[in-house]
């Protein structure tokens, strides 16, 4: 099966491999002499050994001068077609193609030089720390938040983004604010890669993943497990703990969730139905009168003369609630009043 359709007749393909130390891409070629694939395997936080892969079709070839033919269309996937039947737009429907009928060859202009601000760019990881309550801190100093709630005996973290350099970074900075105790739980808003790329590094740590219901088969088969990573191996698959077996690390949330130590309570939703995902979690801090989430408010832009219809969800819910917000943190860009976002409905 290929992307010309099932194949009734035997046919011998060749695959031609380059290797560069440990990175090899294999170039397929079928009978006709025409590339039909080009693979390789990259790192990724979340799947770890990624597949990453283009196929052409023969009918997209064009003659380009001096009898080079030259795909025109192509199909692209970042993991697999199916990763077991869960999160396919997410996973391996993480693609993109198209056509492109008008390609010539060597009809470049002049070189263009590389500025020399992106030659010499550099991405350090630094985690800024903001006081939002007491106990609660917001972790920012990136594209992503993250947020820290202490409770008497153990803290819970709302959202591991990124990649494990981030998280770790993250990790440092609240072992500097509150020293004595371990992080016991992190919340991940949805399965989008930005948003749960650091999640093994708490899974190493010993915390309790909470997650909402449809991401189980996903996470569980092709995230939070022992596959070995060989192009980048992060903690777990080079010191995978012993917890990972038992099935315990994992918590799925249907409708609430709660935390709670008798003095500070943090309610987790599960907000469906959304555009922007299959459902996500938000979270509640009823004596802060905090809301935390991800993606449906983003203040690194101004907010919309008029609501989304993720935004018209999110109100709904907390308004069945009955929840009393004060003040949205989010996962992208800085803290606002409720009232800011209240005013969307209002008009």
């Amino acid at each position: 099966m290929g992307r010309d359709g099932p194949t009734a007749i035997p046919e011998k393909v060749r695959v031609v491999s380059i290797s560069v130390g440990k990175y090899r891409i294999d170039a397929t070629v079928n009978k006709e002499n025409l590339l039909q694939r080009i693979h390789t395997w990259v790192a990724h936080p979340v799947l770890g050994d990624m597949n990453y892969e283009h196929e052409f079709t023969n009918e997209s070839y064009i003659d380009i001068g001096n009898g080079i033919r030259f795909p025109t269309g192509w199909h692209s996937h970042q993991g697999w077609d199916d990763n077991y039947g869960g999160q396919n737009v997410s996973a391996g429907h993480n693609a993109f193609g198209g056509q492109l009928p008008k390609v010539t060859a060597n009809a470049c202009a002049d070189p263009v030089a590389v500025p020399e601000t992106v030659r010499t760019a550099a991405f350090p990881v630094g985690v800024e720390s903001l006081r939002l309550a007491d106990g609660v801190h917001l972790l920012g100093g990136a594209s992503h938040n993250s947020v820290v709630v202490e409770f008497a005996n153990y803290l819970a973290v709302f959202e591991a983004p990124i990649d494990e350099t981030r998280n770790l970074a993250v990790v440092d900075e609240i072992t500097r604010l509150v020293p004595d105790k371990p992080i016991r739980f992190v919340v991940n808003s949805h399965q989008h890669f930005d948003h749960a790329g650091g999640l093994r590094a708490y899974l190493h740590i010993g915390a309790t993943i909470v997650t909402h219901w449809t991401n189980w088969g996903f996470y569980s088969k092709d995230f939070l497990n022992y596959a070995p990573r060989t192009m980048k191996p992060d903690m777990v698959s080079l010191w995978p703990p012993t917890e990972l077996a038992e099935g315990y690390n994992v918590e799925t949330v249907r409708e609430n969730f709660v935390l709670t130590d008798g003095n500070r309570t943090m309610h987790t939703i599960y907000v469906n139905p959304l555009q922007h995902i299959d459902g996500m979690l938000m979270s509640y801090l009823p004596k802060e009168k905090m809301l935390i989430e991800a993606d449906i408010v983003d203040t690194t832009r101004p907010l919309p003369a008029q609501p989304t219809a993720d935004q018209r969800a999110l109100y709904r819910i907390v308004q069945a609630q009955k929840f009393d917000v004060q003040q949205i943190v989010p996962v992208h860009g800085k803290p606002i009043p409720w009232s800011d976002f209240a005013k969307l409905f209002a008009r």
